[in-house]
């Protein structure tokens, strides 16, 4: 099993063939579907990447992609760090029917004209880890949103439905 850093494009069958291995680091801004969820698009990926063919004569994809990231917090609207981590455990496969027979174990990945786009695979897998509802452990609710150097409403000003309660005879 021969290392190699990190490319834009793959041959799975060929990689799992050869049964290469992939390290290196892809930088956030390159995945502009998952920094649509993001603050920021700070930071690195790091990645690794197994190509292989099991006992069962299946070729597979397996490896990890990290990497920490910042999301809205939906409690209290501030900014909150985590991590996101894909486990990649995936069978190459041609079309859906060779999907639809993979063993439960791998997850499939379609691979239609013998080039893997990693950028997507990887962005693929970290969209899927992000939470539902992102949010800090321990964070204070604001409950009041305004600014602080506002000046308080007068409400010594006259009622607009005291001319209707004077013609009505009423007195307010």
């Amino acid at each position: 099993m021969s290392k190699a850093p990190l490319p834009i494009k793959i041959d799975p069958r060929r990689s799992a063939d050869q049964g290469l291995s992939y390290e290196g680091s892809l930088p956030l801004k390159r995945l502009d579907r998952l920094v649509s969820y993001l603050v920021d698009a700070e930071g690195d990926i790091d990645v690794s990447l197994t190509f292989g063919i099991d006992e069962e004569k299946i070729r597979y994809l397996s490896g990890i992609a990290e990497v920490s990231v910042r999301m809205l917090c939906q409690r209290c609207l501030e900014p909150v760090a985590m991590t996101l981590r894909a486990e990649l455990n995936l069978g190459i496969v041609k079309n859906d029917e060779a999907a639809e027979i993979l063993p439960k174990r791998y997850d499939p990945l379609i691979v239609v004209d013998n080039a893997l786009d990693v950028n997507q695979a990887i962005e693929d897998e970290l969209i899927l880890t992000l939470p539902l509802i992102p949010t800090h452990e321990d964070c204070e609710v604001k409950t009041e949103f305004m600014d602080p150097n506002a000046k308080p409403e007068d409400d010594s000003k006259e009622n607009p439905f005291g001319i209707l309660a004077q013609l009505k005879g009423y007195k307010h």
